[in-house]
């Protein structure tokens, strides 16, 4: 699910809530899937350690070569779609 998918953020903000009421650390799967992003975006954030934001509409933070990974079908869908 992606922040721009009806209804995601507030189940996000829901379950951030609960892990700061909890005081427990919310963990993240990196590296999960390669995505698809601009590559002017990409160079730039991966030298500063910021996240990039990709076709799908999830931002990572480029740390490793997405070689072997499996592609975002969502990136790859909206990637196929683009003008040639």
């Amino acid at each position: 699910m992606t922040i721009a998918e009806p209804g995601a953020l507030s189940i996000r903000v829901c379950e951030l809530e609960r892990l700061v009421g909890e005081g427990e650390l919310g963990e993240s799967v990196p590296g999960a899937h390669s995505h698809y992003t601009h590559r002017m975006h990409l160079a730039g954030q991966t030298v500063a350690g910021r996240a990039a934001r990709a076709l799908c509409g999830v931002f990572f933070v480029p740390t490793q070569d997405p070689e072997g990974l499996p592609v975002c079908s969502s990136c790859e869908q909206r990637y196929n779609e683009m003008p040639g």
